[in-house]
């Protein structure tokens, strides 16, 4: 029982001296300057009771527009407008392709069966170059002679031989002269499917080897293009 009293005094004493402590002179003299410390550290130059103030927003009046701005604001959007006046071409290579082919003169099955080809030989991109050999070149792989008559052909309209219209301009007129190889030729002037049209313009065209010709995939590819495109 004695035991427990002094422990109840004690304990009674410790609290009144840190209370006598933490109201202290110094108990506010270390707490100033731990303060000073912290507002040096961080750049604190305002007390909190301030701060409201620096955050309400500075209302700037814009000055009026002179004469000179206002002739560049107009002609901004003047531009503006002639941007939004302008067609974009939206159509993709297959459908250039399409297009260009139709209005040669070619029908809808002619036109895939050679867009099914030039998958194949290409995947349609103008600036493909055969690989391992890289002799071949262009969306039809032109090779050898014929490779260098595109180039010319390119150099004569001044563009360069990976210009896809110059390569189309220049497919169709070998497809008009006796680079088309008979009986393929007379085949594909009037086929009777989308296959016979593959296969004639594969052999009688492009030439590649028979076992590697891969014409199944040719031919996918030929009816993919015709239904993408033919009520397009």
């Amino acid at each position: 029982m004695k035991k427990l009293r002094k422990l109840v005094v004690v304990f009674g004493l410790c609290f009144f001296l840190a209370g006598a402590f933490l109201n202290s002179g110094f108990f506010k003299q270390k707490q100033d300057e731990a303060y000073a410390q912290l507002k040096e550290k961080y750049q604190i130059t305002t007390e909190v009771a301030e701060v409201q103030d620096e955050l309400e927003p500075e209302i700037i009046e814009e000055p009026e527009a002179t004469e000179t701005e206002n002739v560049e604001v107009q002609e901004v959007s003047e531009v503006k407008t002639t941007k939004e006046e302008t067609k974009v071409d939206n159509r993709t290579t297959e459908n250039i392709i399409w297009d260009f082919l139709k209005n040669s003169g070619y029908t809808d099955i002619q036109t895939a069966a050679i867009i099914g080809n030039l998958y194949q030989e290409s995947g349609l991109k103008s600036s493909s170059v055969e690989h391992g050999t890289g002799e071949g070149i262009g969306i039809a792989q032109w090779s050898f002679g014929r490779k260098n008559q595109l180039k010319n052909y390119a150099a004569s309209k001044g563009v360069e031989w990976t210009n896809l219209n110059a390569q189309l301009e220049f497919l169709v007129k070998e497809l008009k002269s006796s680079q088309f190889y008979e009986p393929y030729k007379s085949t594909f002037a009037n086929p009777y499917s989308i296959n016979e049209a593959v296969e004639a313009y594969c052999f009688g065209f492009e030439r590649p080897n028979r076992a590697k010709a891969n014409l199944s995939y040719r031919e996918k590819m030929a009816w993919q293009a015709y239904y993408r495109n033919v009520d397009r």
